[in-house]
């Protein structure tokens, strides 16, 4: 091992010195792992590989960088990946990196381009490289020697290897055809129609609000007590789901898009769902929150009665009536049945049963903004905010998150657990009873 490791050295020394050392960090892992980067590193090549999933560039390198990982991981070579997603993309990272063969350790933190280390590195574009040293922490190459035709070659200098004049892997032989691209949501069309300024909640006033609410009395539904059919619940669930999010022009193509998740009333015309869905995208330059229901009728939103970041629940006055509330349960208990209703990863009207696996505090003072409950109903990106119903069609709670654990740093191995985070019906009913307290002062 000595002798292997006195080689490496001298081989690092024969390579372009660029002057500097990396920049040591720690971090968490997507499975939840603490990485201390360079020095989990030791005796080891590291590639720290900064990109994302709606990086073109950085997918086209994937069919050479996994191929280069296979060949030459045996040898030595370890990847940190740092991925510039948002926090809106974080739940399906994971689906994509074992789509695309990235078995290697990922950290992100949600920030996109604000991400901390992406400053550290001071990453402007990607894919951005760095290649270190994890015995010395010292960089031994960066930029275009880490991509395409270079990128082999300078790792195998950087291992001590023999150059192998391999080819690199072609994106086009490598990648999958593309699947044909999804319809557009009708929603799109009908938006830009009917959402007119004045209307409906523009991006100024959302984030004004957000820090000072406009309270106003809400009237709940009363609880439920008589026991329903999946069948029935899944009838209750389709009939009030309701989609809340934005409609912006994009600072990157300065088209309109949609950002949509789920929501719920728990009033004629109060609207609940999680305090992540009402935060405007990272990609918004001007836009409006608005929400509408499966029939795509859009309804326009007057103000922010509520709202807690820590929490992750927000309730938004609509200018409608008719709609279906749903009651609220606080007194939640383990294995009781849960359903939910949403729209994971685009699949529209997505039902699914499971049970409640735990309830939790995310702090040890256990206030209400830090309660939380696990469930095995299925959901994913899209489906924040949407109602978790028990069997007599009560929500007790709504979608927040999903976070994935691994009992080894390195994905590849280990034993992964797949949690499945909601705001309990309590914690929304204790934003009611401060939003109704307000009101009357």
């Amino acid at each position: 091992m000595k002798q292997a490791l006195l080689a490496l050295s001298l081989v690092l020394a024969a390579l372009p010195a660029l002057a500097e050392d990396a920049k040591p960090f720690e971090a968490i892992s997507t499975t939840g792992g603490k990485v201390s980067f360079p020095s989990d590193y030791k005796g080891k090549v590291v590639l720290l590989d900064f990109w994302a999933t709606w990086c073109g560039p950085c997918i086209a390198e994937l069919p050479n960088l996994t191929k280069v990982y296979e060949d030459l991981h045996p040898k030595g070579l370890e990847i940190l990946g740092v991925s510039l997603d948002s926090e809106d993309k974080k739940a399906g990272l994971a689906a994509f990196t074992k789509e695309k063969g990235m078995t290697w350790t990922q950290i992100c933190d949600g920030k996109g381009w604000k991400a901390g280390l992406a400053g550290l590195y001071a990453v402007r574009s990607i894919p951005a490289c760095f290649l270190v040293d994890g015995g010395t922490g010292r960089l031994i190459a960066s930029g275009t020697a880490l991509r395409g035709a270079s990128l082999r070659p300078t790792i195998e200098k950087a291992l001590g290897l023999p150059p192998s004049g391999t080819p690199p892997v072609s994106a086009a032989r490598s990648v999958k055809p593309a699947a044909p691209p999804a319809p557009p949501d009708p929603l799109l069309e009908v938006a830009a129609k009917v959402v007119k300024a004045g209307r409906f909640l523009d991006h100024t006033a959302v984030k004004a609000q957000l820090k000072q609410p406009l309270p106003g009395a809400v009237a709940l539904a009363t609880e439920s007590t008589q026991a329903k059919s999946s069948r029935d619940i899944a009838r209750v669930a389709r009939a009030a789901h309701l989609r809340a999010g934005w409609y912006y022009r994009c600072t990157r193509c300065d088209k309109m898009h949609l950002n949509m998740a789920g929501a719920y009333a728990v009033a004629p015309d109060v609207v609940a769902t999680a305090n992540h869905v009402v935060d405007p995208p990272a990609t918004l330059k001007d836009g409006w929150f608005i929400v509408a229901n499966a029939e795509n009728e859009i309804f326009a939103t007057s103000a922010i009665l509520g709202a807690d970041a820590k929490s992750d629940a927000a309730l938004v006055r609509v200018v409608a009536g008719g709609l279906k509330p749903l009651p609220l349960r606080a007194d939640v208990d383990l294995g009781e049945p849960a359903y939910c209703f949403s729209d994971p990863l685009k699949h529209r009207g997505y039902f699914s049963a499971g049970i409640v696996n735990r309830l939790y505090s995310t702090d040890a003072k256990e206030e209400p903004a830090s309660q939380r409950l696990n469930v095995s109903t299925d959901w994913a990106q899209g489906s924040s905010g949407s109602a978790v119903l028990d069997e007599y069609g009560n929500v007790i709670g709504h979608v927040a998150r999903i976070q994935t654990f691994n009992s080894n740093p390195a994905p590849s191995s280990g034993t992964t657990l797949v949690m499945h985070e909601a705001i309990p019906a309590k914690t929304v009913l204790n934003l009611v009873k401060r939003v109704n307290e307000a009101a009357v002062k």
